[in-house]
């Protein structure tokens, strides 16, 4: 124990080689220096900020995606009771129409077509509306993605 002891004292203050140039280094005073930081960033409020905020984003992402399988199930189900519908012959369905209809509401950038540009641009839009008033919007962006990826 005593050995081991005596060699994390060395690794502390040993001198290491960075560029092929020997520097000393004191692990104590940098991990001083390091939580000072710290300290003064908790002292801030600033990482529960950011810690509300990607919770909530978290949460929000999760919960759209989970609406979004929801609607894409609804979506679904209408197109095929429409289908079994015109199939049998007791409705036409004008899908021309209905194309135009779903493209201007789902083109967001207004280029005529529905794109992954599209798709950033609404991010952009539900993300603007949801950060509105929120002490830490760069965490909340980041957890709404990663509610979107893990729902």
């Amino acid at each position: 124990m005593a050995e081991l002891e005596k060699q994390l004292e060395n690794a502390a203050s040993s001198a290491i080689k960075i560029g092929g140039k020997q520097v000393n280094v004191d692990v104590e005073d940098i991990r001083a220096k390091i939580g000072a930081q710290i300290n003064d960033a908790i002292a801030t409020g600033m990482p529960n900020q950011i810690g509300f905020g990607f919770i909530s984003g978290f949460c929000a992402g999760f919960a759209a995606k989970k609406a979004g399988k929801v609607a894409a199930v609804g979506v679904g189900g209408v197109f095929i009771f429409l289908q079994s519908l015109a199939y049998t012959g007791f409705i036409e369905v004008d899908y021309g129409k209905m194309e135009g209809q779903v493209t201007e509401v789902l083109d967001r950038n207004h280029d005529g077509k529905i794109d992954q540009e599209d798709a950033k641009v609404a991010l952009n839009e539900v993300l603007e509306v949801l950060q509105f008033n929120m002490p830490g919007g760069g965490g909340f962006a980041t957890g709404f993605v990663a509610g979107l990826r893990q729902g």
